[in-house]
């Protein structure tokens, strides 16, 4: 793997004891019990220190999967805590507004593996067990029922029954399950799930829009080396300056098929300047804040990227010993060249994920 992708071909309710909770923004301070009787309208506290409104689950359905304090029913109609301030914020200003549901669903979310090393940048290094428990391996068959060996393409897992990949992987060829938690492609402990369906961005034309999520038809179940990742829903700029990381089951810089899990570190590469370096080489391109491009350093006449087979994996960051997934491996020129390599930016479709993994009517 790790050299650019040419994937042109084919192509609860929280119980506590007495646990105060300072109201932001006042000269005075506001306690709240999370273990005193909630009604609607009164103060609420949240994980992670937020405070909330207690309010009818119809008015705030995001309220609903929050694991705030506990509210008192209305009459007949269930009330829950409804977040007000953004996680995050923790500095009193005003700026309140309602947590999207992608953040909620990553606050349930376990840390990363303790397995995380530092990468090697400018190269490609195997993957720890573990290490990257969303990482997920897409299967295909042709018409005739036959496997498709010379297709890979990757995905990460979101959510119990939905991952995140590329739309130019599923849109001409027939994805029947995902493969997770596991290495090697030989390795015989790994978890397989079949694909109910697929859904294909309504706006995807070439390498644009370059998005799809997969539904399963069963949950996938949780354990120490298979879980989801979170979106990346507070950066939308990363900027060169984090350490993002690659990986995929693709070939590597001399075409070679990996039969392992690999990994690189990249950079994110400026829109403006990844355009013109395509422009030097003569290469016509058009990218839109949509995308992302990345790089990674130079080794032994090497570049660390992503590769053929490694279309619709992640690219990631970690921030507190979290995943947070950043990018979605797209497209790019030569592998293993100077040239970046291109991503679908996930913050960008927020959104149009929501609606379709959770219901979230933001």
């Amino acid at each position: 793997m790790m050299n650019r992708p040419r994937i042109a071909a084919i192509m609860l309710p929280l119980f506590c004891l007495s646990v105060a909770v300072a109201q932001k923004g006042s000269s005075s301070t506001d306690t709240v019990f999370m273990d005193s009787v909630l009604y609607e309208g009164d103060k609420c506290g949240l994980p992670g220190m937020r405070t909330g409104t207690c309010q009818k689950a119809a008015d705030c359905p995001q309220g609903i999967r929050a694991n705030g304090a506990r509210c008192e029913f209305s009459g007949n109609d269930p009330v829950v805590c409804c977040p007000t301030e953004a996680p995050g914020t923790g500095d009193g200003t005003s700026n309140r507004f309602t947590a999207r549901i992608a953040k909620q669903e990553c606050e349930r979310f376990t840390s990363a593996s303790a397995n995380i090393i530092d990468h090697i940048s400018g190269r490609a290094i195997e993957a720890l067990r573990g290490e990257f428990p969303f990482v997920a391996l897409v299967n295909f068959r042709g018409e005739e029922g036959e496997e498709v060996k010379l297709t890979r393409c990757g995905a990460s897992l979101i959510a119990p029954r939905f991952l995140l990949t590329a739309a130019h992987c599923l849109k001409d060829l027939n994805p029947v399950t995902v493969e997770i938690g596991f290495i090697q492609l030989s390795d015989t402990e790994k978890d397989e799930y079949e694909i109910k369906q697929v859904h294909l961005h309504e706006g995807h034309k070439s390498r644009r829009n370059d998005i799809a999520l997969i539904e399963l038809k069963n949950n996938v179940t949780y354990k120490q080396d298979v879980g989801p990742i979170c979106l990346n829903t507070d950066r939308p700029e990363i900027g060169p300056s984090i350490n993002l990381t690659v990986m995929g089951w693709g070939a590597d810089g001399d075409g070679q098929r990996a039969d392992k899990l690999m990994k690189g570190t990249v950079y994110e590469i400026p829109l403006d300047e990844c355009v013109q370096r395509f422009r030097d080489a003569k290469q016509r391109i058009s990218l839109g804040e949509d995308q992302l491009c990345a790089l990674g350093e130079k080794v032994n006449d090497e570049t660390t990227d992503a590769c053929q087979g490694d279309s619709g994996g992640p690219l990631v960051m970690t921030v507190r010993q979290k995943f947070y997934l950043v990018g979605v491996v797209s497209t790019g020129a030569v592998c293993g060249g100077s040239l970046p390599g291109i991503y679908t930016r996930v913050s960008r479709y927020l959104e149009w994920i929501e609606q379709r993994v959770w219901g979230s009517p933001n």
